[in-house]
């Protein structure tokens, strides 16, 4: 009796390891297709709107990224925004800080005339910075960004006439005898 338990939980205990092994398995073909779809991914060859619903999320980040750094911003953008509101989630949280550093490096772009492009870029790049900070507080890299974002663009009006430096220093004080004092 003791010699068939022992023989029962050796078989349910290499059956479990043999559904691991089938498991992790097919996690990385997944993994191997997706990688190779995402080296597959071109701006030459890659339409956004090729094949997105058959596609993994992962490959449109790719391809996304990809747009991006070909200067085909629009399509960059929707690719990106489509994964935001799909994916809630890590991806969806590296899809929003890709888009805000696209919209920081579209504002800070070289050439006359970019002013007011410039700055409603960097203001959308600052936008998807505080809404990315508002998903994940400990996000060091988005808090770097905002903040470089910031510096480029600020929020807060300059004054346009230096402070009179004897006001700042003037200081009053209290009468030693001081009849409110206890």
């Amino acid at each position: 009796m003791t010699r068939t338990l022992i023989h029962a939980v050796f078989a349910t205990v290499a059956l479990g390891c043999a559904a691991f092994v089938a498991y992790d398995w097919t996690r990385l073909q997944h993994a191997a297709r997706v990688n190779q779809a995402i080296a597959a991914a071109s701006v030459a060859s890659g339409d956004p709107h090729r094949s997105a619903a058959d596609d993994a999320p992962q490959i449109l980040l790719a391809r996304a990224t990809a747009l991006s750094k070909a200067g085909a911003y629009d399509a960059a953008a929707r690719l990106y925004e489509g994964l935001i509101h799909e994916h809630p989630d890590d991806l969806g949280r590296t899809a929003m800080f890709d888009l805000g550093n696209m919209y920081l490096r579209e504002g800070k772009g070289d050439g006359a005339g970019h002013g007011v492009k410039s700055l409603a870029m960097i203001g959308e790049a600052k936008a998807r910075y505080r809404l990315l900070l508002r998903a994940a507080p400990d996000d060091w890299d988005a808090r770097y960004n905002l903040e470089r974002a910031l510096w480029l663009a600020p929020e807060t009006p300059t004054a346009l006439e230096e402070p009179d430096v004897k006001e700042q220093h003037n200081v009053k004080v209290r009468d030693p005898e001081s009849k409110d004092l206890p």
